[in-house]
């Protein structure tokens, strides 16, 4: 009877451990309603106006990037609408990024999602995701998805999905939105983590050794 509820309590302790990962990685400022210090002081139509002093509080920005509201209502010469609010982030060959508090766990899937604009005014999207391990120098994962139609003032969500190695346990995980050239419009930024099953994750496996250990200390004790 004690072997069983000892491997109980350690099975049990892996699923609560395990449970544990899953859920929402925090992004600062995802859909970039908070302005910086300039606002957008530069208009563009009516209730439309953007920034250009590469400032997006929260995120790394390249000079050449800022923030932009085409709306509300969002006009039809740029988006039809906005995803999540009423101001997205735009960069001219440049990059916008951010490092997470998160760190790289053994076996855990971390799936970046973006909604990625095409303006509807000639402008070609020229946005490109990408979730990052490790820093600039380490792991980039380009996001995928399908753009709508040029000109369609429209947003498609773009993903990227990484499950950690071994060698990347403790690696840093961030978010890099480059434009190769002019524009890229992004909005919505999304970082979610979940355990693959039959991968445990370091904690989940300190608690199956202890469980084990255990059960080893048990088994000395039983009488001949």
């Amino acid at each position: 009877m004690a072997y069983k509820h000892v491997f109980l309590i350690a099975s049990a302790a892996v699923v609560f451990a395990s449970s544990g990962l899953a859920g929402p990685i925090a992004v600062t400022n995802p859909s970039f309603e908070t302005p910086g210090p300039g606002g957008l002081p530069h208009v563009c139509g009516v209730n439309c106006s953007y920034s250009t002093d590469g400032i997006v509080p929260g995120w790394s920005a390249s000079a050449n990037s800022g923030l932009f509201q085409p709306g509300p209502p969002a006009t039809t010469a740029f988006f039809n609408s906005v995803p999540d609010g009423i101001t997205v982030a735009y960069s001219n060959v440049g990059d916008i990024t951010q490092t997470t508090a998160a760190t790289v766990q053994l076996g855990v899937t971390y799936t970046l999602l973006v909604d990625v604009g095409v303006r509807g005014d000639n402008q070609p999207a020229t946005g490109v995701e990408y979730l990052v391990i490790g820093g600039p120098a380490g792991t980039l994962v380009q996001a995928t998805g399908v753009l709508g139609a040029p000109n369609c003032g429209c947003w498609t969500t773009f993903t990227a999905t990484y499950t950690g190695l071994a060698a990347d346990v403790g690696k840093s995980i961030g978010i890099d939105l480059r434009s190769n050239g002019v524009q890229g419009d992004w909005d919505n930024v999304r970082l979610n983590a979940s355990a693959v099953a039959g991968i445990p994750e370091p904690a989940s496996l300190s608690l199956i050794v202890a469980g084990l250990v255990g059960l080893a200390a048990l088994g000395r004790r039983r009488p001949a």
